[in-house]
């Protein structure tokens, strides 16, 4: 059998060293090692600077691929029919139509694939929600196969599109909080269009390091308000070190205290509990993957020998 191919369509940056294709490679190697299945994963880096069709995707090879992945970026409007990111989201849902078995929208693409797919327009949150929080299984289908009762999901974002109205717009809603948000939804056969509103793919340092990232534009005057905590994910004594910092930093607001940041009291103080759950989730979309694709490739076979028999 051929290697399964796997693209990454970077939004958050052009970079070949993107933080964010580097995760979602690492996620879907690992898941690929565990299963013993062999992979080509292939990275695109978009410059949302120029126009979707010259944004550095390489568009003619999307249809070729048996799997997507479509990164989030930072938005910049509050509408999210504004973002630069959607002419690209766009133009993604017509490469892939009917060719690629699964895409998966993370973060802003997952609202802006929501946007274009069902009208559904995204919403402010009072406050960023940054941390771990648990869910509940709310479908069954391939991508929740053998998850555990309750599902921690690191989230990152300013914005939500609230589970009810997925719903009813004919969204399948695969893990929710218990505050009615959600983390994965699905178009109706649970893998086509994944929309994936939290972060399965984040590393053990990765909200550490967004967390410090929010330190620097505050100290440096870019936003108003020192940046909360990750929620769900720090030890007591970690939350203390990382409180007390926070606070000189408020008091003085000089970006040279960013060289006494805790590293090592913050780092040693991460509970990391989400990434069983993640792995488990990247097995289970390689999983269908390969079995969606050995479908289709047999299918094909058949039609072929069928073809041949008709003409002797």
């Amino acid at each position: 059998m051929r290697p399964l191919r796997i693209g990454i369509a970077d939004l958050f940056s052009p970079a070949p060293d993107s933080w964010a294709r580097y995760m979602f490679a690492s996620a879907v190697e690992g898941a690929a090692a565990r299963l013993g299945l062999a992979v080509e994963v292939t990275a695109y880096g978009a410059d949302l600077s120029r126009p979707a069709a010259e944004c550095g995707i390489a568009w003619d090879e999307l249809p070729g691929l048996d799997g997507l992945i479509v990164t989030g970026g930072e938005p910049r409007h509050r509408d999210v029919a504004a973002e630069t990111a959607l002419a690209v989201v766009d133009r993604v849902l017509t490469a892939t139509a009917d060719r690629v078995v699964s895409t998966v929208y993370s973060c802003q693409s997952a609202h802006a694939a929501l946007h274009l797919l069902h009208g559904l327009e995204r919403s402010r949150l009072p406050n960023k929600l940054h941390g771990v929080f648990g869910h509940r299984v709310r479908a069954d289908g391939p991508l929740t196969a053998g998850l555990p009762e309750r599902v921690l999901v690191p989230h990152s974002r300013w914005n939500t599109m609230p589970a009810e109205r997925l719903r009813r717009a004919g969204v399948t809603v695969a893990l929710e909080t218990g505050g009615g948000d959600w983390s994965l939804a699905t178009g109706d056969d649970g893998l086509r269009h994944v929309f994936s509103q939290g972060h399965p793919e984040y590393l053990r340092e990765t909200l550490l390091s967004e967390y410090r990232r929010d330190l620097r534009r505050y100290a440096s005057g870019e936003t108003p308000h020192v940046p909360d905590l990750p929620r769900g994910c720090l030890t007591a004594d970690a939350r203390e070190a990382l409180l007390t910092f926070a606070e000189k930093l408020r008091e003085q607001r000089d970006p040279g205290l960013l060289a006494s940041f805790p590293d090592r009291a913050a780092a040693d103080g991460v509970d990391d509990g989400w990434l069983a759950d993640s792995r488990a989730f990247f097995t289970n979309w390689l999983t269908a993957l390969d079995d969606s694709t050995e479908r289709r490739l047999e299918h094909r076979a058949d039609l072929v020998l069928a073809r041949r028999r008709a003409g002797r």
